[in-house]
């Protein structure tokens, strides 16, 4: 057993056949751009015997098209159907709560403002009456101060995930959770509204396009807080795998099972 198991509880020994998977892409399937091989290797022998499977992130630096193509280059068979992240979801959300037209100020990449835009927003500066913040390599002061403007003048705040680091090749980097403390600091009124995980909607949605049941379906992820928390919260096992980063225990939160790698679940999995 690692060193990063031992003081991990466990939910129990659930003998349940697991007939569809979800699971997360970021320190699952690969690190940056390293794809880890056993993770590969589980999901081509899945493909292989007719698994069907999802992928759920609160990555929101690249549109389903980009996951997709991204992990078919490493090997694994994806559609853009079978991804869905925080860029889809946080405009799925906006579309819900906001008319067309309503003033947005954004911070992310290029896949969000695409998204944003293609749902009738118009994108605004520190008269926003909606900021958005998401994944940005390019945050700048400015794009922080403009933010914090339009929060003190009012305006909605939606985090399009709350990680607070995400894994990279070379070890991790800050995710949207640091930007959206900056945020909160400066403007102690706004409670965020946050859309990616451990909010459930992502993986529900990718429960319906898996087309297993429930109790048939598992969730992997590398992280308690918000994999495990989602998993559970759609009413999925929850399987914590220790390929990402170093796991940070949550009161209350359980993994119904955690694992070293993907190759333990292998032979587990069956679409029969």
């Amino acid at each position: 057993m690692s060193r990063r198991r031992l003081d991990l509880a466990v939910a129990g020994d659930d003998k349940r056949a697991i007939r569809g998977i979800i699971s997360d892409l970021d320190g699952v399937l690969y690190r940056g751009d390293q794809p880890i091989a056993e993770s590969v290797e589980a999901f081509k022998a899945w493909h292989a015997r007719g698994v069907p499977y999802a992928f759920v992130t609160n990555n929101a630096t690249k549109s389903a098209a980009q996951f997709a193509a991204k992990l078919e280059r490493m090997g694994v068979p994806t559609t853009a159907a079978q991804v869905f992240n925080a860029v889809s979801a946080t405009a799925s959300l906006m579309q819900q709560r906001w008319q067309n037209g309503t003033r947005v100020f954004a911070i992310g990449e290029a896949p969000l403002f695409e998204a944003i835009e293609a749902s009738g927003f118009t994108l605004a500066g520190d008269d926003a009456e909606v900021v958005v913040l998401g994944f940005d390599y390019a945050l700048s002061y400015d794009k922080l101060r403009t933010a914090v403007r339009a929060a003190l003048n009012g305006a909605s705040v939606v985090v399009t995930n709350p990680d607070l680091l995400t894994p990279a090749d070379d070890g991790f980097e800050p995710c949207v959770g640091v930007l959206a403390a900056a945020v909160t600091a400066a403007v102690p009124a706004v409670v965020p509204i946050v859309v990616g995980k451990p909010q459930p909607f992502m993986v529900e949605a990718a429960l319906a396009h898996v087309g297993t049941d429930a109790s048939e379906t598992i969730m992997i992820g590398d992280q308690v807080a918000t994999d495990i928390i989602a998993g559970q919260r759609a009413g999925l096992r929850a399987f914590l795998v220790t390929t990402g980063m170093a796991h940070v225990a949550v009161d209350g939160v359980t993994p119904d099972r955690v694992i070293d790698s993907l190759s333990e679940l292998v032979h587990e999995v069956s679409a029969w």
